[in-house]
Order: structure tokens, then C-alpha cells, then sequence
């Protein structure tokens, strides 16, 4: 859903919101909070390469994550963002985004990630640290629970 808006926006040289919808695809592919994907949206279009770090803001020692750029990106599509996502309130035009054109929650975007690579047998622990910079497993469980929750319901 967020490719074919990425492609129509681009189509109709709507370019606030193909970066915006740019800034959601790399947050989906990624698991971060918007916030982060803003930044690194921001930090990959003035580089030359598809990996960047970019610093945890929760996280007081400075910490940096790897990330990289969705294989559907190139850094020339990023690179036309740079302008749109310096303007003020970068973040929040996202959000309102993505619930006014695309009808989600930005953070059930995190939520996706998440749940998809707890599917996929990959250890809670390195989820927990490298992924979404919690330091528990409480938080890993919520985000799974409520998505548990979800399915359940619509099963009746």
C-alpha cells in the first residue's frame, strides 16, 4: 500500500507527500519510531551510501543503530526529500499523513516490524536491543499482545 502511494504521489509530482510516504516505508522496513525514520530520511539524502547511523534519542550513552535503506529506495529518491522534511513539523505532517491518505497509525507501522521479525524466529533479545532500543522484554510483549488481541478478535 505505501509502495503504490509512493508511486502515485511521484506520478503526480506531489512531493510532500511521496517523502512522507517515503519517511513511512522506511519506518515500516526499519521498525523505527517516525521520529528516526525522519532523521534517517534526512541523513540519507545527503549521503552517497544506503547505510547510515543514526543516534537512539531515548538512549543516553549516545547509542547509534544501523540502518538501511528499503531496497525499494534508491538515495536519488530520498535525495528530493531533503528540503520538504527540514520544514517545520516534519514528524506530525507525517503522522497526519498517514492517517489521512494511507488510514494507519503511525506506529502500528513499528508494530509490523516488530511482529514480523518476532515470526520470523529471530531472538526477542536482539529485537529488544537493536531494534527498538528497549532495554526489557516487557515492552516486546506488548507490542505482540496487542496485535494478539487484534487477531482474536476478528476471528469471531
Amino acid at each position: 500500500m505505501i509502495l503504490s502511494k509512493i508511486r502515485e504521489h511521484l506520478s503526480k509530482r506531489t512531493f510532500a507527500s511521496y517523502c512522507y510516504a517515503c519517511v513511512l516505508l522506511i519506518q515500516l522496513r526499519i521498525g523505527l519510531r517516525v521520529s528516526r525514520a525522519v532523521d534517517a530520511a534526512i541523513k540519507l539524502s545527503d549521503q552517497t551510501s544506503s547505510e547510515i547511523y543514526v543516534r537512539i534519542r531515548k538512549k543516553r550513552n549516545g547509542y547509534e543503530r544501523l540502518l538501511v535503506l528499503p531496497e525499494e529506495l534508491k538515495i536519488q529518491d530520498i535525495t528530493v526529500c531533503r528540503e520538504i522534511l527540514f520544514r517545520d513539523n516534519a514528524v506530525l505532517r507525517v503522522k497526519v499523513h498517514a492517517k489521512k491518505i494511507l488510514g494507519i497509525n503511525i506506529h502500528s507501522l513499528r508494530y509490523a516490524r516488530i511482529t514480523h521479525i518476532l515470526r520470523n524466529n529471530v531472538s526477542p533479545s536482539i529485537v529488544i536491543k537493536k531494534i527498538t532500543g528497549h532495554k526489557k522484554l516487557d515492552h516486546i510483549l506488548i507490542y505482540t499482545q496487542i496485535k494478539t488481541e487484534e487477531a482474536l478478535r476478528n476471528i469471531g
